[in-house]
């Protein structure tokens, strides 16, 4: 519950993203900067169909930072925001890259998950979206990716490989999501926690001549790491370990990023020890918006840079509530995530 609650706090910055749907009616949200202008006219395009033909709810949203979030975190925490899909049909789809994290989240609405179950998410995100954005092909891979998940989506014949296993600090799995369908989430974190503690510390054999290896103490470990990753440790944004074979000497090298951490992926170094902060210059009101100063700095190189955001205005129904309980000042439709989906890195 303390995770929750910590990230909770952390996830508030979330509010600074504009929703598309209110401020302009579309579907396509870039406070990077990085897609092309006729990209993000495709990709409504391809939105609005989508949802016209089936109600599905389909936002892309790309951002430079997850201010020390996760992805999951960030596209849960997003998604109930906005409450992408429509209410009791829950189909909706949550598309967030991450450029300065280098990393992509696909979260699925609680009605899509029989059409879009975590594995098959992951191998498009694999065969559409990865194999692109490796390539540098960063608008061709959000086209593609939303391309095959509209196709999945309504059921159309769509050639993927074998789905791939998730990386250490991918998404949880599936089975955690059924946990959630039930309310025990305080249950299903607890799970999750001695269920990846496990996967940490079970023995593993040498992948060279399968004796039983030895993990490092921090001590000595040490010297098996690079000095961004040793950077890494010493911020507290990612954890190490290192397994050594005692008998032929092979060694691998596995990494654990934090859940909760301020440090993003640095743009020049790569490693998760930029930090950012930000300066309200003119706070954002009901009747205009605000204005604020952004300072990113790597703890590890020498990458630095400073640059203006607007806050987007304070909608005034922000804070109304409907007789009937709790209402959304989002103009999706109300849709709702289990936690379903997949991530990618690159």
């Amino acid at each position: 519950m303390l995770l929750l609650a910590t990230a909770t706090a952390g996830a508030e910055s979330l509010a600074t993203i504009p929703n598309p749907r209110v401020q302009n009616g579309t579907w396509v949200t870039d406070t990077s900067g990085t897609l092309d202008p006729k990209t993000i006219t495709q990709l409504n395009e391809r939105a609005a169909a989508f949802e016209r033909d089936t109600s599905g709810e389909i936002a892309v949203v790309v951002i430079r930072s997850l201010d020390g979030l996760t992805i999951e975190e960030a596209a849960v925490k997003l998604f109930a925001m906005w409450g992408i899909g429509k209410k009791h049909r829950d189909n909706g789809l949550l598309i967030l890259w991450s450029t300065g994290d280098r990393r992509v989240r696909v979260e699925v609405g609680y009605g899509l998950e029989d059409t879009l179950p975590d594995g098959k998410v992951g191998a498009i995100l694999d065969q559409y979206v990865m194999r692109r954005f490796k390539a540098g092909q960063f608008d061709q891979g959000l086209l593609d990716g939303v391309d095959a998940l509209i196709a999945a989506a309504r059921k159309q014949p769509l050639a993927l490989a074998s789905p791939s296993t998730e990386s250490y600090d991918d998404a949880s799995p599936g089975w955690v999501t059924w946990l959630r369908r039930l309310s025990l989430v305080p249950l299903a974190l607890a799970v999750l926690f001695v269920f990846r503690k496990w996967r940490r510390l079970r023995p593993r054999r040498c992948p060279q001549c399968h004796a039983r290896m030895k993990r490092l103490d921090e001590e000595h470990d040490d010297a098996q790491l690079s000095k961004g990753e040793i950077a890494e440790e010493n911020v507290g944004s990612v954890d190490y370990d290192v397994w050594q074979c005692p008998s032929c000497g092979h060694h691998i090298t596995l990494r654990y990023a934090k859940w909760v951490s301020p440090y993003a992926s640095c743009p020049q170094c790569h490693n998760r020890t930029m930090q950012s902060v930000t300066e309200t210059i003119d706070a954002a009101t009901t009747s205009h918006e605000g204005s604020a100063r952004v300072t990113e700095t790597c703890g590890f190189c020498t990458y630095s840079h400073e640059f203006l955001k607007t806050l987007p205005r304070v909608s005034e129904s922000s804070s109304s509530s409907s007789s009937g309980g709790a209402s959304s000042s989002s103009s999706f439709g109300g849709g709702s995530s289990g936690g379903g989906g997949a991530s990618r890195g690159y």
